[in-house]
């Protein structure tokens, strides 16, 4: 594993990746009363650029191991083909979204079992 990652918050992210409850809690959130507050594009940001796993992706070197770093780029792929541009609520309900938190799903699998 690259050691510029933080696989703890990689591991952090992909759980709000994973779970649709996760989702409407911190993309729903006003921040009222100190509540916790993210949005597609935070978490975006929190799982490839935050980690540092984007760059190491970019640069193919090697992060997990070649299937788990094939299936990290294939679901930012799938993050880049949802509109970020509506509401929280229009996001966690697109049909592609049931996709994309299974592949975390998936993700958070593999990647606790490697390291």
């Amino acid at each position: 594993m690259a050691s510029e990652i933080d696989s703890n918050r990689i591991i952090t992210s992909l759980k709000e990746w994973a779970s649709e409850s996760e989702q409407a809690r911190l993309w729903l959130s006003t921040g009222k009363n100190g509540a916790e507050v993210s949005s597609f594009v935070e978490a975006q940001e929190q799982l490839f650029t935050d980690t540092g796993l984007g760059d190491e992706l970019e640069k193919r070197r090697p992060v997990f191991s070649d299937a788990i770093d094939d299936q990290l780029r294939f679901f930012s792929d799938m993050l880049s083909n949802i509109d970020s541009n509506r509401t929280p609520l229009e996001i966690i309900h697109d049909d592609r979204m049931s996709e994309v938190r299974a592949a975390a799903q998936r993700l958070l699998t593999l990647i606790e079992g490697s390291i």
